[in-house]
């Protein structure tokens, strides 16, 4: 006997005996009766069909409850006690057709008493699974909530330090750099030796205002209308080009427009972290940024020729690959990190709804 396939029939005959209604049981559970009765009969008192009964008191107490299960073992006691005796059953004591009764029922009762008890202890085993689950559901709903609001107040706090540094750093910066320039030119118009120290003041200073810039642009990298995250990903390119002394090149077949700023921001801070994975573990020196569209699928792709996946590479489950697979899980997508032909490659796609999922 295949035991599995017994046991998956007997969980399919339930679950379709769980969605009748109660007349339906109630009918069930007679028609199984009288098919019993009417056997029983035919049988005759030599060959007992008591058990037989069981079938339609267990129908009638999982599906229909205690009481109707009394019911039909009282039923199934005293039709097995009558067809003994229509059958020609001769008893010697005239106690015993009322004794085998007794028997009988206490039987089928003590079968009520267990069939009944499992049935509450399932039926309590499934609240309670039930009500954790529902406590699981709200507390991880609870959590993506909390964890998509630490994001956002962790982007509107680092665009508020970019916009600090650039309209307060960066002002002054330009005004040290506007002083000093006018100080070099007093000092070359007395003929000062210090004004080539002065001209290198003035450089240095110049060369904070570009960092400082830098700095902010990265912190609050774009404004989102329009094709911004096209513009801002070709600035991120420029900049680590610029600062890190890499070939860090954005490449787009045609501009793709992200309708939604958050789910911009996102793909931006993955290849922001991609690249910088890159160039800090990988030691890439050549680095290709892609971003793409088709059939709906917005492609966003981070390859690069550093150390790829061997040793020294960048860690697989450091926490900048964390924080990428969590922005990508934010806008409901998949990110990936595979290795190359030279160094590795990070993939992010996803399907554009026109927003975060909920």
């Amino acid at each position: 006997m295949d035991l599995p396939a017994t046991k998956n029939s007997l969980v399919r005959t339930i679950s379709r005996l769980d969605r009748l209604s109660r007349p339906a049981i109630v009918g069930l559970t007679f028609a199984i009766f009288a098919v019993v009765a009417v056997l029983d009969y035919v049988t005759g008192y030599e060959i007992s069909c008591t058990v037989f009964y069981l079938l339609a008191i267990a129908i009638a107490t999982w599906f229909a409850g205690a009481g109707f299960g009394l019911l039909m073992s009282v039923l199934s006691a005293l039709v097995t006690s009558l067809n003994d005796l229509f059958t020609g059953q001769i008893y010697t004591n005239r106690f015993a057709p009322f004794w085998n009764a007794a028997i009988v029922l206490s039987f089928y009762l003590i079968f009520v008493w267990l069939l009944r008890s499992l049935r509450l202890i399932q039926d309590t085993l499934e609240k309670r699974v039930r009500e954790r689950t529902a406590i699981l559901s709200s507390e991880l709903a609870e959590r993506k909530r909390l964890e998509k609001e630490i994001l956002v107040i962790s982007e509107r706090e680092q665009r508020r330090i970019g916009s600090d540094i650039h309209d307060s750093l960066c002002q002054h910066l330009t005004g040290t750099a506007l002083a000093e320039q006018f100080l070099a030119e007093k000092l070359s118009a007395r003929g000062a030796p210090e004004v080539e120290d002065a001209d290198r003041v003035t450089g240095l200073i110049e060369q904070a205002i570009s960092m400082a810039r830098g700095l902010a642009a990265g912190l609050s990298p774009f404004d989102i209308d329009g094709e911004g995250l096209v513009t801002a990903l070709t600035d991120l390119a420029a900049h680590f080009s610029d600062h890190f002394k890499v070939a860090c090149i954005f490449k787009f077949d045609e501009p793709v427009h992200v309708s939604d700023p958050a789910v911009a921001t996102h793909l931006y801070r993955i290849a922001q972290e991609a690249v910088h994975n890159a160039i800090r573990h990988g030691k890439a020196r050549n680095i290709g940024i892609g971003l793409g569209r088709a059939g709906g699928l917005v492609t966003l792709t981070v390859q690069d020729d550093g150390r790829g996946l061997g040793a020294g590479a960048p860690p697989t489950q450091g926490m900048g690959l964390r924080n990428m697979k969590y922005r990508a899980s934010m806008i409901g997508g998949n990110l990936t990190l595979e290795p190359g032909v030279q160094g590795a490659i990070v993939t992010c796609s996803f399907h554009e709804t026109g927003g975060l999922p909920i």
